[in-house]
């Protein structure tokens, strides 16, 4: 429940604060959670969830008393606070709170597995730990621990304060990296990401204040935070909040309750939402735009999704360390270019035609990792960030060719695992989704193992339809190894963990006589 406010008493703690640190001052100070709520019209409503709306007027002023019961709980500039509660408007109230009063807000999984909570809990130092119970916080930390209840109630009280002024380049959040390519990583952004983050939604979605928008991935997750809350209250549009966990059903649901304009989701959804036969019900909704990150977008989904909506899927590319989208595709094709204010290079100049890792220069930058020294040097280079995907570069375009991890050697010939996936699952309507990896036989020679998951009662069909595909195939992209799973290996953030799908092979293939007919 988010406490009553009387909106004629909702104003600004400072609005000097506000007026005085937009992107055109050219101020060195400023305070992002200011910035992001300094246009939004005072009584146009800002988040809507669960029934629960809020305008403006009043978020300014619940942000402002959240700062105040943190100041007074000992938050002070640079201490961290946790906001480990479920998407609503206590989450963004805590998460802005905590930045308005000079700290750095850590956005954490509310479901997180209990030894990564440990381990971020070893390496955070929180000041405060904000969740709905004590009890998933171990023993040593739970002093920390403020309760949603708790924090609610001190909000009713509290007296606004006036957001403190903060260089641009102090930490202002963190985030973590979904952790696909291993243990989490702590993501700093600093205050100056306010600056920037609405340009996409701005330029090339065409997001104003009239628009209500949508983001089914949870707030902890970059994708949503900066593409859909921050930049629609940068914009003063209204964001729309979910606590669920996000199914094709409750995206259908709050779509239809709720009617965005614009919805952010990953493919993994937009694909279960086609499978589940809802996609089509989108298009009376009121929704305009439909965006895709967080994972390559197939081509398979894309055209099946224009052809059941009639709209077409914005694809873009971004990741926790840019926060904005810094590649992006309109929804014709399959080329990506720069977003606005982004500068894209060939992290190797020479790469001959081979897909080759990007240099990205954004505005909304991360400073860097936590405590993270090797990382930092690996990805953030000269004032840009490289990640490890793979792009393939002509004249100012590019195509997403995978992972690193995910263009192997076979038989001394180049496999694209990304690709492998989906043409056999496409060849075989009864799969659900797949996954492929490059693992060693017992004599350490290199093959592929092919894991799929069934539809109900299409297990035989899907078997058939798979090794007719495979025996279709050149024997170096051929899988030696076949893995029938009941789910696949994913991230909080629906990412797929490839480095855990050696370890299943090896589990799996333990248990089995031999390798699958198709090995040949």
């Amino acid at each position: 429940m988010v406490p009553r406010v009387d909106p004629s008493a909702c104003r600004p703690a400072d609005p000097a604060i506000v007026a005085t640190t937009g992107a055109g001052s050219g101020a060195t100070l400023m305070n992002a959670a200011a910035v992001l709520l300094g246009n939004g019209s005072p009584l146009d409503c800002a988040l809507v969830c669960d029934g629960e709306r809020i305008t403006y007027d009043a978020l300014r002023d619940l942000v402002a008393r959240a700062a105040g019961v943190l100041q007074q709980r000992g938050v002070g500039e640079g201490d961290r606070v946790a906001v480990m509660l479920p998407d609503g408007i206590p989450w963004v109230s805590a998460f802005l709170g905590t930045m308005w009063a000079g700290g750095v807000a850590v956005a954490v999984n509310p479901h997180i597995p209990a030894d990564e909570w440990k381990f971020i809990l070893g390496e955070a130092g929180f000041r405060i730990i904000l969740a709905e119970t004590r009890d998933d916080t171990p023993q040593e930390y739970r002093d920390r621990v403020v309760t949603l209840a708790e924090f609610l109630r001190d909000v009713l009280t509290a007296a606004p304060v006036e957001a403190k002024p903060m260089d641009r380049a102090a930490p202002a959040f963190w985030t973590h990296s979904s952790g696909s390519s291993g243990r989490p990583k702590a993501v700093v952004h600093a205050h100056r990401f306010a600056l920037h983050v609405e340009r996409v939604a701005s330029e090339l979605l065409g997001v104003g204040a009239g628009d209500r928008l949508f983001a089914s991935s949870k707030l902890f997750f970059s994708y949503s935070l900066g593409n859909s809350l921050c930049a629609g209250l940068k914009l003063g549009a209204t964001v729309i909040l979910d606590p669920r966990w996000p199914t094709a059903a409750t995206v259908i649901a709050t779509a239809e309750t709720e009617r965005p304009t614009v919805l952010f989701c990953v493919p993994s959804l937009y694909r279960n939402l086609l499978k589940e036969g809802l996609a089509g019900r989108l298009a009376g909704c009121g929704v305009r735009r439909c965006v895709s990150a967080g994972e390559a977008l197939s081509r398979s989904v894309r055209d099946a999704w224009l052809q059941q909506t009639g709209m077409a899927i914005v694809n873009g590319y971004g990741a926790s360390e840019t926060l904005s989208l810094v590649l992006i595709n309109l929804g014709r094709g399959d080329d990506l270019v720069p977003s606005p204010g982004v500068a894209i290079s060939c992290l190797n100049p020479d790469h001959k035609g081979l897909p080759t890792r990007l240099s990205l220069r954004t505005p909304t930058l991360a400073l860097g990792y936590w405590n993270r020294p090797d990382a930092d040097a690996e990805y953030f280079r000269d004032g840009a960030f490289a990640p490890a995907d793979l792009f393939e570069c002509g004249d100012g375009i590019y195509r997403f060719a995978g992972r690193e991890d995910s263009l192997v050697k076979i038989h001394g010939r180049w496999v694209n695992l990304s690709e492998l996936e989906e043409l056999l699952a496409n060849a075989c309507p009864g799969i659900v989704e797949a996954a492929a990896a490059s693992v060693p036989d017992g004599d350490g020679v290199d093959g592929v193992a092919f894991f799929y998951v069934v539809a109900e009662d299409a297990a035989a069909a899907a078997g058939s339809a798979l090794q007719a595909s495979m025996n279709a195939l050149p024997h170096y992209r051929r899988p030696r190894w076949l893995h029938v799973v009941t789910a696949l290996p994913r991230t909080a953030t629906g990412k797929l963990l490839r480095r855990d799908l050696k370890t299943l092979h090896h589990a799996l293939d333990a248990q089995r006589s031999g390798p699958a007919r198709g090995e040949r």
